[in-house]
């Protein structure tokens, strides 16, 4: 990106997993006093590729580095959705093949207030599902008389089943 694409209150990523919001910008945010560039800014990382500690989610940078990090901007709007789906991309990837059966069983249409029945044999994918953060509710357990169960999905959870209905879209 161009220097002049930087402002404060505006998000950034850097085309893969980094996402960062600019706080502030002036030559106090200068990394050591020997730098010689005094247009520098202040960030917060909302989203990175490795975990980052709470004492490192803010950092200085000058524009021009900054500008050379960022791919493009993600508007105030977008920035709720943009981390959901990272984030649903890192739980896609990390999903057992049992995981990635049961959950392409369901469309792509379902909202967070649908409530969905599931077999009996699926019980146990779902309650992984549930650990993981992708199903908001689901049975601890089954009576025997019990052939299915309903569940519902959190939104990360239907990022997830969009995901690797995606990847199986580009796969198959």
């Amino acid at each position: 990106m161009k220097k002049s694409e930087i402002g404060t209150g505006r998000f950034y990523s850097d085309g893969k997993q980094g996402v960062r919001e600019v706080i502030d910008a002036g030559p106090q945010y200068k990394l050591y006093a020997e730098v010689q560039d005094d247009d520098c800014l202040r960030y917060r990382i909302l989203n990175a590729k490795a975990q980052v500690n709470e004492s490192e989610r803010e950092g200085n940078s000058t524009r021009t580095a900054f500008a050379a990090w960022a791919k493009q901007e993600i508007h105030a709007d977008q920035v709720s959705m943009h981390l959901t789906r990272l984030q649903a991309e890192k739980i896609a990837g990390k999903l057992t093949d049992a995981q990635c059966i049961f959950l392409l069983t369901f469309d792509t249409d379902m909202s967070v207030t649908d409530s969905v029945e599931c077999p009996r044999s699926e019980h146990r994918a779902a309650k992984s599902c549930h650990e993981k953060g992708i199903i908001d509710q689901v049975p601890s357990s089954l009576r025997a008389e019990d052939s299915q169960f309903e569940v519902t999905f959190t939104s990360l959870g239907l990022a997830v089943i969009a995901t690797i209905h995606g990847q199986t879209t580009k796969s198959g």
